[in-house]
């Protein structure tokens, strides 16, 4: 193990060299700086393992997952906090293209691993990661892109839905069901009452931090950098409170963005340095995604395995969103930029991974090591083709505006970064 110092001083260095990247790539090619953040996670993972430095040990434990869970939590809770449920009652055929095409990626990336001679939990396990977007990935790219739209508002929603619904199945798979020696997954009944008490606690820490935020939100002097340091650590004590008592804090986070834009019809005034917070933390999120891949030793096969689960889990969420467009009201030629925006994955899903393998690592280690094995380079991957094809789809539909280098200037264009 690293002295603390020297570890602190590698993650400055490298939050330093990803903020500087991703400002680079933003600035000469237009695309967000995502893309940045996750070369430099890629390269600090590689550099390290061959290094010999083990600052990261998996799966994830202590700081890192606090880290982790606030950051997940923070976009979660800004995602969830524009879902209207008024007018989602009003628009069903939207419930139902979010679930067809949760289900779909569930399903299929599951089929697919089947056929490749894979366990039942080691399939099963990535097609719940496989159900899920990145609400994270898609505020970067509406902010980085100063995108707005109904394709934009749209894309969020439905990531935002199908992540809460990766994340209930997430919590069912690990306390409903258990690998056994031959890597078949186990109904246990005995696993219902920690379920039951898991969401409860779930509920209930949201409420709880629904009540601690109510105040704070609804008054328009608030805006100050001392109420963004309330909120957070109203954020942490939640994470907290889930690790030692338990329940999910991702989930908490979801249901309290939900109630604080359903209790009321009045407008949520966030500290814009609550917004900048979430800013560096999913700064350091991306890197930490990108930077985990390191611990995956690839072969011809694993490549082609990942490479089969990517595809089947985009051909579900197409071909999902794009059947289930009618009534949507958006129209078909707007549901492919919208199916786009669905590609990425990032902290949630890393996030179930490593409590997936956390639980089943004493039970089976040998699935818990081939889901990450297939689930870690998934995620990356999906990532970097998500954040490509979402951008590039916003640019097509009209919902942000690209001006690059001198050419934009001359032609009088507004330039995309300013």
């Amino acid at each position: 193990m690293l002295p603390a110092s020297q570890t602190i001083l590698n993650w400055c260095v490298l939050v330093s060299a990803a903020a500087l990247l991703g400002h680079l790539v933003h600035r000469i090619s237009g695309f967000p700086r995502i893309l940045g953040y996750t070369v430099a996670g890629l390269t600090a993972g590689w550099v390290s393992q061959f290094m010999g430095w083990t600052d990261l040990p998996w799966p994830l434990q202590g700081g890192t997952v606090l880290m982790l869970e606030l950051a997940v939590g923070t976009s979660m809770m800004l995602a969830a906090s524009q879902v209207s449920l008024h007018w989602l009652r009003r628009q069903p055929w939207l419930l139902l293209q979010s679930l067809g095409e949760s289900l779909a990626a569930l399903g299929l990336t599951t089929a697919v691993l089947l056929a490749l001679d894979c366990s039942w939990t080691v399939s099963v396990a990535v097609g719940v990661v496989a159900m899920a977007a990145s609400p994270a990935v898609l505020l970067r790219i509406a902010n980085d892109l100063n995108a707005r739209g109904a394709v934009t508002d749209r894309s969020l929603l439905l990531a935002t839905l199908s992540t809460s619904l990766a994340l209930l199945a997430a919590l069912v798979l690990m306390q409903l069901f258990t690998p056994d020696a031959q890597g078949g997954l186990r109904f246990s009944a005995a696993g219902l009452i920690p379920w039951v008490r898991s969401l409860l606690l779930s509920v209930l820490w949201a409420v709880l931090l629904t009540a601690s935020f109510w105040p704070v939100l609804r008054w328009r002097s608030s805006r100050s950098d001392s109420a963004a340091l309330y909120l957070l650590a109203a954020l942490m004590a939640t994470c907290l409170l889930a690790a030692r008592f338990g329940g999910s804090a991702a989930l908490a986070f979801v249901a309290t963005g939900l109630l604080l834009r359903n209790l009321s019809a009045m407008p949520l005034l966030w500290p814009m340095a609550f917004q900048s917070v979430n800013t560096m933390l999913n700064l350091l999120m991306f890197v930490l995604v990108a930077s985990m891949v390191s611990q995956v030793t690839f072969s011809f096969a694993l490549v082609s395995i990942v490479a089969s689960v990517i595809l089947a889990r985009g051909i579900a969420k197409f071909g999902m969103i794009l059947l289930l467009g009618h009534g949507t009201g958006i129209g078909w030629r707007r549901q492919w930029p919208v199916a786009c925006g669905q590609l990425p994955l990032s902290g949630v899903a890393l996030l179930v991974v490593s409590a997936l393998a956390l639980r089943w690592g004493g039970v089976h280690a040998a699935s818990a090591l081939q889901l990450a094995s297939i689930a870690l380079p998934m995620i990356v991957v999906c990532e970097l083709l998500g954040v490509l094809l979402a951008s590039t789809a916003l640019w097509r539909c009209g919902d942000a505006h690209r001006g690059i280098g001198r050419a934009a200037l001359l032609r009088g264009e507004k330039r995309h970064d300013t």
